[in-house]
């Protein structure tokens, strides 16, 4: 798992509106880059571009392999794993059944086992997905994705409507993700998230990228405000 996710000139569009233009960035191995700012600055618009939900143009390529012709289901195939905004867990389907559905038929093998990550989870596997906790539901989200055997895993607000609590545990996760060599991508509303990730933060604002920092660097929260503000 030596893949790094090369972004160059993506923009996206809905129609006539221009959501995101021009974002060039690079998400090397063992690396996590964190979009933050306002709302509809672009980020969300930027993670489906790549994950190939909403139609783009630009380069977006996982290692050697270019995905922008590719589908979404094949983008994910190559390696891209995509945790959406809101969980999207299969609610009918069991813990277990909603892990099993995302085994890649390749049989590839992630380097941690989704319940290895998430333990929490264990005593959860036969119990409907829809009869958890919002933050049982995030976890089996990314737990689901990890399951997919990705090279690069992208993760939309992730701690969205969680307690405190499990805002730690969820940056936790994201921690212990890029320290086992995946490229790791999130879209954040926090910044003490990307703050205690120590992250590459890349800030967007009316889609595109206005400054590129460090989660530590004591600027942040300034150029962050100025950015929601303006």
């Amino acid at each position: 798992m030596e893949s790094e996710l090369v972004v160059q000139n993506l923009t996206v569009r809905y129609g006539a509106v221009v959501a995101a233009e021009g974002v060039s960035f690079t998400v090397k191995p063992g690396e996590c880059v964190v979009l933050l700012g306002a709302n509809g600055a672009g980020k969300t618009s930027t993670l489906h571009g790549i994950g190939g939900l909403t139609p783009s143009v630009g380069t977006v390529r996982l290692g050697d392999v270019e995905l922008g012709h590719l589908s979404a289901s094949r983008r994910a195939r190559a390696g891209l794993g995509h945790v959406l905004e809101g969980r999207h867990v299969f609610p009918d389907m069991t813990v277990a059944e909603n892990l099993d559905v995302a085994r890649p038929r390749s049989g590839a093998k992630p380097p941690v086992r989704p319940l290895e990550l998430l333990p929490e989870l264990k005593e959860h596997l036969n119990r409907a997905a829809g009869r958890l906790s919002g933050g049982q539901q995030q976890m089996l989200a990314i737990a689901r994705a990890v399951a997919g055997a990705p090279q690069a895993i992208m993760l939309d607000e992730p701690t969205n409507g969680l307690a405190p609590k499990l805002v730690a545990r969820t940056t936790e996760i994201i921690a212990t993700l890029r320290d086992l060599g995946y490229a790791v991508l999130v879209v954040e509303q926090r910044l003490e998230v990307a703050q205690n990730l120590a992250a590459d933060v890349l800030v967007l604002r009316h889609g595109h990228i206005v400054h590129e920092v460090n989660g530590t660097d004591p600027e942040l929260p300034d150029l962050l405000h100025a950015a929601y503000l303006s």
